[in-house]
Formats: C-alpha cells, sequence, structure tokens
C-alpha cells in the first residue's frame, strides 16, 4: 500500500478522502493549507499527493509549482481536486504546472481508490528505477570501498523509509571486511548481533529471494523494530553479503518490496565487489611501481659501479702492456724464446681483459645514457680497408679468405670510432668462428642509406638463437669454447641504433650467417 497525503482546506472532504483510502490500506497524512502540504511533503515524501485545487491564500496551482521546483519532491505524483469538472483552461494549467490527473469530488469511491492506485505505481515504478540507477551510480561516483557501502545503506534506507540498514561484506585474505549501516555504529555490539541473528533467518545460494523478518518475542532482537526484510547475495568468491532493512513501524514489505530489495542487494554485491578488485588492481599497480623503482635504481647503481671499476682496472691493464711492450723491444734487456713466448701470452691475455673491461664500460654508459656520438664525414670504403687489416694476420693463420667488396666511393655522416668498433667486432667473430672458407665484407648504398655486410662460411646460427646472441651476456652453444664476453653484438646492435641505423642477422646453420649493418647517409635520431 501507498503513502497519500491529503491537502485540502476544507475538513469535511479531507477526512472523507482520507477515510476511504484508509480503508483499503493506504497510509495517509493530511493538511489543511498548501504551505502545511509543501512542509508535510518534504518530511514523509509520500507516494501520492491529493490536492485541493481551491485553497485560500496559495491555491492548489502554486503548491504544484513549489513542490516540482524541489528535487525531493518533484517526482510525486500529484492528483488534484475540483469542487466541480475542470475547464480546459484549468486542464491545461495544471498539467502544465507538474500535476498529473484531475478528479472531481463528487467521484465515486471506486474511481478515487483507481487514479490513487495508478498514482501509486506510477511512482513505485520511478522509485525502483530510481533506486537502481543511484546504486548504479554510486559505483562510478566513488573508487573508494568504505564509502560506496555506506552510499548503498543510505539508498536502501531511503528506498524503503528504513530507520535501520545493515550492510555486510566478509573480508577474504587480500581485504578486510566491509560494514555499512544506517541507525546503527558498525561498531556498535549489537550490530554484530543482528548480523548474525540476520544470517540465522536467510537461505544463503545463487538467486535467493528477499524474505521477510518477523520481530518475534521483545527479546528475540537486541533493537526492536516494525518491520524488516532481508537478502543474502552469493558471492563468486568469498562469504556471502547481507543487506537487511529495519522500519521502525509495522509497514509490512510487500512482495514488491521483497524482489527491489534482492535486485539491490545482487546490485551493491557487484558494486562492491568490483571495487574490491579495483582496490586489489590499484595495489599492485603501487606495488609494481615500488618495484621498477627499486630494479631502476639498481641497475643505476650496478652501471655506476661497472664505469667505476672499468676505469679502475683500466689503469693497472694498461701499465702492464705498456711495460710488455717495453720487454719486446728489449729495453731491459734480451728475451730468451721461452720468455719471449710467455710475454706474447701475457699480451694476448692482457688485450682480452682490457676488451672485456671496455665493453663493461660500453654498456654501463649505455644503459646510463651517457654515451656520445660524434659525428663526422666518413668514406666507408677506408674505414673497412684500415677495420680489416687488423684481422687480416688471423684469417691468413686460419687460411681463410678475406674478401672486400667495396662499391664506389659511399660517404656518410656518422661516428667512425662507433663504425670501427661495430666493424672490427663483426670481423672479428667471423674469423673467430669460420674454420673453412672465406669471410666477406660487401659495402653498397641504397637509397638513403649505406649497407655494411659481413658474410662467412662457418656453422651458422640455429634460428632459435638468432635473437639471443644480440643478449647481454648470452652465447650459442657452439660459441662457448672460443672465448668472448657475450657483449660484443648486443653493444654493437645498440652502437647502430645510437648512429640511427640497424643490425641485423641472416644465417643457415651449415652455410653460414650474414651479419648487415645499416646507417643512414645523413645524420639521423637514435633508434630504439
Amino acid at each position: 500500500m501507498a503513502r497519500v497525503l491529503v491537502v485540502d482546506d476544507q475538513k469535511v472532504s479531507r477526512a472523507t478522502v482520507a477515510a476511504i483510502l484508509s480503508s483499503v490500506g493506504h497510509t495517509v497524512d493530511s493538511a489543511a493549507s498548501g504551505p502545511e502540504g509543501i512542509e508535510r511533503a518534504r518530511g514523509a515524501c509520500p507516494d501520492v499527493i491529493v490536492l485541493d485545487v481551491q485553497m485560500p491564500g496559495m491555491d492548489g496551482f502554486e503548491v504544484v509549482e513549489h513542490l516540482k521546483r524541489d528535487a525531493s519532491t518533484s517526482a510525486i505524483p500529484i492528483l488534484l481536486l475540483t469542487a466541480q469538472a475542470p475547464t480546459d483552461e484549468l486542464l491545461v494549467r495544471g498539467l502544465d504546472a507538474g500535476a498529473y490527473d484531475f478528479l472531481n469530488k463528487g467521484c465515486s469511491r471506486a474511481e478515487l481508490l483507481a487514479r490513487v492506485g495508478v498514482m501509486a505505481r506510477i511512482k513505485r515504478g520511478y522509485d525502483e528505477l530510481s533506486s537502481v540507477a543511484r546504486v548504479s551510480g554510486l559505483a562510478l561516483e566513488s573508487s573508494d570501498l568504505q564509502a560506496l557501502a555506506d552510499g548503498v545503506a543510505g539508498q536502501v534506507a531511503r528506498t524503503f523509509r528504513a530507520e535501520t540498514v545493515l550492510l555486510n561484506l566478509p573480508g577474504d585474505g587480500a581485504l578486510s571486511e566491509v560494514r555499512a549501516s544506517c541507525g546503527m555504529p558498525t561498531f556498535d555490539p549489537r550490530w554484530f548481533v543482528m548480523v548474525d541473528l540476520v544470517l540465522e533467518r536467510l537461505v544463503c545460494r545463487p538467486g535467493a529471494p528477499a524474505v521477510v523478518l518477523r520481530p518475534g518475542d521483545p527479546g528475540d532482537w537486541p533493537h526492536p523494530f516494525g518491520a524488516a526484510a532481508a537478502v543474502c547475495v552469493a558471492r563468486s568468491t568469498g562469504s556471502p553479503a547481507v543487506l537487511a532493512a529495519f522500519r521502525a513501524d509495522a509497514a509490512p514489505f510487500d512482495d514488491d518490496d521483497l524482489a527491489l530489495l534482492a535486485v539491490l542487494g545482487r546490485q551493491a554485491t557487484l558494486a562492491l565487489d568490483n571495487a574490491v578488485l579495483h582496490a586489489q588492481t590499484r595495489q599492485q599497480a603501487r606495488t609494481l611501481e615500488e618495484q621498477a623503482a627499486a630494479l631502476e635504481h639498481a641497475m643505476t647503481e650496478r652501471s655506476r659501479f661497472f664505469a667505476s671499476m672499468s676505469h679502475e682496472l683500466r689503469t693497472p691493464i694498461n701499465a702492464i702492456l705498456g711495460y710488455s711492450d717495453l720487454l719486446r723491444e728489449g729495453v731491459y734487456g734480451d728475451l730468451s724464446r721461452t720468455q719471449g713466448g710467455a710475454l706474447e701470452r701475457v699480451v694476448r691475455s692482457g688485450r682480452h681483459l682490457l676488451e672485456l673491461v671496455n665493453d663493461v664500460l660500453d654498456i654501463s654508459k649505455l644503459e646510463a645514457g651517457k654515451l656520445e656520438i660524434f659525428p663526422e664525414p666518413t668514406e666507408l670504403g677506408l674505414l673497412l680497408r684500415e677495420v680489416a687489416s687488423t684481422v687480416e694476420l688471423q684469417a691468413r693463420d686460419k687460411a681463410l679468405d678475406l674478401v672486400l667488396d667495396l662499391a664506389g666511393p659511399v660517404t656518410v655522416v656518422t661516428d667512425p670510432g662507433r663504425v670501427r668498433q661495430i666493424v672490427l667486432n663483426l670481423l672479428s667473430n667471423a674469423v673467430k668462428f669460420t674454420d673453412q672458407g672465406s669471410v666477406r665484407v660487401i659495402l653498397g648504398s641504397y637509397g638513403r642509406w649505406a649497407e655494411v655486410c659481413v658474410e662467412d662460411t662457418g656453422p651458422g646460427i640455429a634460428p632459435e638463437d638468432q635473437e639471443r646472441v644480440f643478449q647481454e651476456f648470452e652465447q650459442t652453444r657452439g660459441a662457448a669454447g672460443r672465448g668472448g664476453t657475450g657483449l660484443g653484438l648486443p653493444i654493437s646492435r645498440r652502437l647502430a641504433g645510437l648512429l640511427g641505423g640497424s643490425l641485423t642477422l641472416r644465417s643457415t646453420p651449415g652455410e653460414g650467417s650474414v651479419f648487415t649493418l645499416r646507417l643512414p647517409l645523413s645524420p639521423s635520431a637514435p633508434t630504439d
């Protein structure tokens, strides 16, 4: 049944309408004037207002205008009462003001009840849609879990005119329990007892309906109430949620109330579960950010350590190589054949160690973004001949053909020192890993690019290893026994990117490999 407010300055008429409505179970309140009716409407928020048009002071049309301007009363359907059949002018004025319908005071009892019943159903439909929309809106408005739960409890209290509402979402391993209420603090010991008593009277399964709670004996409930209803909502994970509404008066919860409470309970639980997931996601994101910052700090410290140690190691290594050169030149006297051989092994080991230190220093500079590039016009043919001469002796010792296939002059604006470093690494690897056949260097230009290809007839690289060789400290199975640091190719590819170019590999196991260095003919922005 509905809550109806009757506003009429005539006592007999007001009492007659109120008696008819009360006889079928409607809850009726009344007011004797327009201002009093506005005040009662704002305080009680009735479902329907039956309003007399002809009243002294403030007539029915003025009351309608005031109620429609107020957000708390604008949705209440208003049925206007007239002493005589309304004229077209009155009909238009009343409907324009916001009234729903007109009714003659001399109408039958059945017509009055029918018109009020229609208005009550309209208001009920509006309230249901509005409640569902507001609970949905709360999930969008607030990302705070507790604020969302408090908002849901408040909305349920307003929807069902309940003095007390309890909402409980049990916690799980990640988040603590969420408790919200209206009319009773969640820290009140009675709150926990009430939730336990509600759970004892509910069936918790998917799709379970809302049920009416009976007041029982005075000692059964720690918080007295006149009427109550509750729903238990099963969740995909965790214990079920509980939503209960308690009215101080005995106005019962009808079937429509129970259906709406079940819908709101499921919607609120879904919104709260989503908020829990969002909270967990935000926590995980913060954790990842902290871990990323810690990792970045560790990488920076590692690079600084490598750079510092590399500088410290280069000094004694250069001293060893310098004194070794003086010994080979006989500055400190002649050396025997055995001593000369041992000295050569010292020099080779020292140079290998210096190469390792230089690689570590380069990789630390690259990671720190502090490796500088100094571009200048560079004739690649001359640079390739110079680099090839440094590996010519090693190629001859292994009976390999070292072939230079150079086009006409190809000049690029680049850092010659870094290009020399890349090509020397490629040629050294080609000679090291090729046991028979040839190593070929090909130079050409295509459009705005210059290309340097280093081909060999070595064992080749398996497809699954062709990207791995460009990773730091990684070597193929066949390379593990031939020395090297596993840094040459990673450094070379990153240097090629800093020069605005690229370094790629094409290889067939058993036939050989082709490394291609592409460089822009004119200065270009670095590439990844």
